[in-house]
């Protein structure tokens, strides 16, 4: 917990308990209730694949200025149940506050830390004994917390009226907001003035509270996308479901297909017709779709993928973070054949790099690859209004009708100087071609001829050259003369800013480079980067350091690099990134 004078500026509360119980329903609101407040807003879902029955924790961390992740601390523990304190008692930050639900309460031993306050609070119990049903239990927590933080009953009230009115009536509306009030006062029978964090109020306004699976379904609505084909697969099934919703009122079409190889194909068709088509799916996804992502390649057909990374190999661990897929989109699929790979670093640039996934795949016509992770997909942040009027779209050499009645003989493949040839869609007169996986001449019909094999493969692969002036370039946070380089992409941007400041805090000056384009590798900016590091660091969730390795294999001299890798499963915290920087100097 931070302050700023005597008032509270950054706090952390983690709900605790088992799959089932309610804690996602019950983080989810109290974030709502922060963000209504005025405070910036960012979760951390921690939960099994299975439904029921195993450990369940839910982040809400809320701060007077912008954050992008977890702190290194939990300041107020609300546990369902005393196997939760066992499990994150040693998340507690001095001076904190935990509440466990339980008959005997679990003392923290030799982990507790001065200042630690705990107390048994009956949530099962109240619920039985004054509604008749456990589920309440829910409602008297946050009932608590209000009282706990000092936040505002009407806001909560009518974020619960929200939810239960329409669905389940009055009545159940009512009997919630009894057993938030229920809450509050058994809180303050329990916990003592001088242990509670009063927050401050703040105007809400200019903001919106989404994830990144909804920013980038928001990205793709706002692009012009209007097919979408996905197989279900966790953490990419929300950016399906948002689009399920508002795609068709806007003319678009979602199909649910068999599997990811379909889902690809059906949007490859989608975009030879001349639609904006898009597909998600996760890693064990991603691999089905290779076949396919080589006939985009050959085919040079605009197609947007977007992969939110979870822990593998294989199942793996559907609900946990990982930065795994990253050599996979650069170096899978057969053949060789250019492919752009973007990642972004928050919600908002899940939003801004969609958009720019669909011009880049229309410019250039081919795949473009967005490659996100579970942290953003899964997890909710208060961002500012996207700003719709800069979302310019780019359609490339895509000819119009009166363009093509000009050309006596259309060469969908022409040879030329940048590598991308004009493009024609089906049924456009003058504009007839062919379209298949063979290597194919000018016009598009089959030529294994090793000259023509040779100029189409350089005709291809020049557009990653062609390319380079429209790429999303890397961005340098920090102190541009540091000597201490941190580098790193997508989801550890959060968690490396707030390192840096601890960093910082030490004495110790340091930048950082976001990779925001993957492929193709961008030497020149990360050379100049690197040019007067003395030490760098390369931050991801990943085992092997798959980023690090494609920096060593793109750069003829990269100094002495060390890698910090995490492959828990968890997001990175920014103590675990400053420590290791710390210790190594």
């Amino acid at each position: 917990m931070k302050k700023e004078g005597q008032k509270i500026a950054d706090i952390s509360v983690m709900i605790a308990g088992n799959a089932g119980d309610g804690v996602l329903f019950t983080g989810n609101v109290l974030a709502k209730v922060l963000k209504r407040q005025g405070w910036e807003v960012a979760t951390y879902r921690d939960f099994p694949s299975n439904i029921r029955g195993e450990p369940t924790n839910y982040t809400i961390r809320a701060s007077l200025k912008r954050i992008y992740g977890r702190s290194d601390d939990i300041d107020v523990l609300m546990a369902f149940d005393c196997a939760s304190v066992i499990n994150r008692a040693g998340d507690l930050a001095e001076g904190g506050i935990l509440l466990c639900d339980g008959q005997s309460m679990v003392r923290l031993g030799p982990s507790e830390k001065r200042g630690t306050t705990h107390h048994r609070f009956p949530l099962q119990k109240l619920a039985k004994e004054n509604f008749g049903k456990e589920i309440y239990k829910n409602m008297i927590v946050l009932g608590a917390l209000c009282y706990i933080l000092d936040l505002d009953f009407p806001v909560l009230e009518k974020i619960i009226s929200e939810i239960f009115l329409e669905k389940k009536g009055e009545e159940v509306v009512q009997k919630n907001i009894q057993a938030i009030h229920l809450g509050c006062r058994k809180a303050k029978e329990i916990v003592e003035e001088k242990e509670k964090h009063p927050l401050i109020k703040r105007e809400d306004s200019d903001r919106i509270f989404l994830s990144g699976d909804e920013a980038i379904a928001f990205g793709a609505l706002a692009s012009g996308c209007r097919f979408f084909a996905a197989y279900p697969i966790c953490p990419a099934t929300e950016i399906w479901q948002w689009l399920a919703r508002y795609l068709p009122r806007f003319n678009g079409i979602v199909v649910q297909t068999e599997d990811e190889l379909a889902a690809l194909n059906m949007a490859l068709g989608a975009a030879y017709a001349g639609t904006r088509a898009m597909t998600s799916t996760s890693g064990p996804g991603a691999s089905l779709m290779m076949e396919a992502f080589s006939l985009a390649g050959i085919a040079e057909i605009p197609v947007v993928i977007v992969d939110v990374q979870r822990a593998g190999p294989s199942t793996g661990m559907p609900t946990k973070t990982e930065q795994t897929d990253l050599n996979q989109w650069i170096f899978g699929s057969h053949g060789d054949f250019p492919r752009i790979v973007i990642s972004p670093g928050t919600v908002e640039e899940c939003f801004e790099f969609t958009i720019k996934a669909f011009n880049l795949a229309e410019m250039y016509q081919s795949p473009v690859i967005l490659l996100t992770e579970h942290v953003y997909g899964h997890n909710l942040y208060s961002i500012k209004e996207f700003d719709l009027k800069k979302n310019d779209i780019e359609r490339g050499k895509l000819l119009s009708q009166e363009e093509l009645l000009k050309i006596k003989n259309f060469k969908r493949y022409e040879f030329t100087s940048d590598g991308i040839s004009p493009r024609a869609l089906p049924g456009m007169r003058n504009g007839l071609h062919m379209v298949e996986s063979n290597e194919h001449d000018e016009e598009g019909y089959r030529d294994e001829d090793p000259d023509n094999r040779i100029r189409m493969m350089q005709k291809r692969m020049k557009k990653l050259e062609s390319a380079s002036i429209d790429l999303i370039p890397p961005k340098i946070w920090g102190e541009r003369d540091a000597e201490i380089g941190i580098i790193g992409f997508g989801s550890t941007l959060g968690p490396i800013r707030e390192a840096m400041e601890k960093l910082k805090e030490e004495r110790t000056k340091s930048k950082y480079l976001q990779m925001r384009t993957l492929w193709p590798f961008p030497s020149k900016e990360v050379e100049k980067f690197m040019t007067g590091c003395k030490e760098i660091f390369v931050v991801e969730n990943n085992f092997s350091g798959q980023l690090s390795s494609l920096i060593k294999s793109q750069m003829s001299s990269t100094g002495k690099i060390r890698n910090i890798l995490k492959y828990s499963g968890q997001s990175f915290r920014p103590v675990e990134i400053s420590a290791p920087i710390q210790r190594a100097l």
